[in-house]
């Protein structure tokens, strides 16, 4: 029998919002992962070793896509995943819709080998992750202006030698400097409040950053981005 949980969850500054989860597929593990992690699985990478948690099925607004994604994750984590793969997410109104992910306990090689087909040497921006409403935001890339609307990621390459500089808010703005890092992790920004890994961009995570008043540039947490670049649509 289907089981049902209404969850209220706080995320940020975003108050209390009901999602309801439905496990759609429970697997057979009893094991627990020693760090608390969630991490994106590629599609390419093989997963047939590794055990199904469980298949969960989130229903609830589109105005905050990303509340979705963490109620899964909420839920799932209790049961002992600790990464998860896209199934789907469909549109059932104008205003709700339907996350599907499959959720895994991995360990071993697995995270060797999911790091090959994570983007390498990247800067993404994201846009407001309201779906239900198109608010454009305004940066500037080397002092090139650009915009980024709801429910949209511009991803810009970091040459060997680059420094890519973003900019928001004028002079009394935020401005930040991107290098390539150890590894080739990709950066993950956001002009939004939603996902942000921690606080306001800082020097220790993705290199350099000078902030003043307002127009604040914000981390995005990797699994989560990795996330939303399959929700979101890319900005050529």
């Amino acid at each position: 029998m289907k089981k049902y949980l209404i969850l209220l969850t706080l995320f940020l500054s975003y108050g209390v919002k009901a999602q309801t989860i439905e496990y759609l597929q429970k697997g057979d593990t009893l094991q627990k992962p020693y760090y608390q992690q969630f991490i994106f699985i590629c599609d390419s990478t093989d997963m047939a070793s590794y055990k199904l948690v469980a298949r969960i099925k989130a229903t609830g607004s589109l105005k905050h896509t990303t509340n979705l994604y963490y109620s899964i994750k909420d839920a799932a984590q209790s049961k002992g995943a600790n990464a998860y793969k896209l199934e789907s997410l469909k549109r059932l109104n104008a205003t709700d819709s339907e996350l599907i992910l499959s959720t895994y306990y991995v360990d071993g090689d697995f995270f060797n080998d999911n790091f090959k087909y994570i983007p390498k040497n990247k800067v993404f921006v994201f846009g407001n992750d309201d779906l239900t409403a198109d608010k454009e935001q305004g940066y500037k890339v080397q002092g090139d202006k650009h915009t980024i609307s709801s429910g949209q990621y511009k991803v810009f390459h970091i040459g060997e030698n680059d420094e890519i500089k973003v900019s928001k808010g004028g002079i009394t703005g935020m401005a930040y400097w991107f290098k390539r890092k150890e590894y080739g992790h990709s950066s993950f920004i956001t002009f939004s409040g939603f996902g942000i890994n921690g606080a306001t961009a800082n020097p220790g995570y993705n290199g350099v950053g000078v902030s003043f008043n307002t127009g604040k540039i914000n981390n995005v947490e990797p699994n989560l981005a990795l996330f939303l670049v399959k929700i979101y649509e890319e900005k050529k």
